[in-house]
């Protein structure tokens, strides 16, 4: 039997099943971004040196931080304003398609982001490695490339991601989950090595 969803904004609860892009296992839930999403944070740089985080400063093909630029703060570009923290999840709103996401880690918490990312923050309802793997998952970025709006740098906003909807599996599942993905990553690379 398949299941209703209901969202429900202030006092008002409506069955939203006609926009539910697909099933999901009934412990689940659909959460839209800006419930599972802490928002963003304003960060100037301060001192003499700060390490920025641009576009050019990911590798989008294996979604991580090459290495951020260190430069003087007299000389930091008007976009390097966002903060990010360990956890947080670093999303292009610039070209989604290129997938220039990546998890930021310890070793660049105190870094400063463009204003070209949407900084995801987990809320507590999200693990930070699945909001990662579900931020670089088909689902997201197809979805989000359909709102794209511009021409020399075709562009996604804030809104779009934080109104889109997110499969959200309890906590400790998420967990599991991600053990299993990065178990089946270790398996691919063994069979890429032996194939070389």
């Amino acid at each position: 039997m398949k299941s209703s969803y209901y969202e429900k904004i202030s006092d008002i609860t409506e069955n939203i099943d006609d926009i539910i892009p697909f099933e999901i296992p009934v412990t689940w839930q659909w959460c839209r971004g800006y419930t599972c999403f802490a928002g963003m944070e304003s960060k100037k740089p301060t001192g003499d040196f700060f390490d920025y985080i641009d576009i050019d400063s990911i590798d989008n093909n294996n979604h991580k931080i090459k290495e951020p630029k260190h430069i003087p703060v007299s000389e930091a570009p008007s976009r390097a304003n966002r903060a990010v923290q360990n956890g947080s999840v670093l999303f292009s709103l610039v070209r989604p398609y290129l997938e220039n996401i990546a998890l930021i880690d310890e070793k660049y918490s105190n870094s400063i982001a463009s204003t070209g990312f949407y900084v995801c923050n987990s809320t507590g309802a999200l693990y930070p490695v699945y909001m990662f793997f579900l931020m670089v998952s088909g689902y997201v970025v197809k979805g989000l490339n359909r709102f794209m709006k511009g021409d020399n740098s075709p562009s996604i906003n804030k809104d779009n991601i934080e109104n889109w909807l997110y499969p959200i599996p309890p906590f400790e599942e998420q967990k599991i989950i991600c053990q299993k993905i990065k178990s089946m990553f270790s398996e691919i690379e063994v069979i890429e090595k032996s194939l070389s």
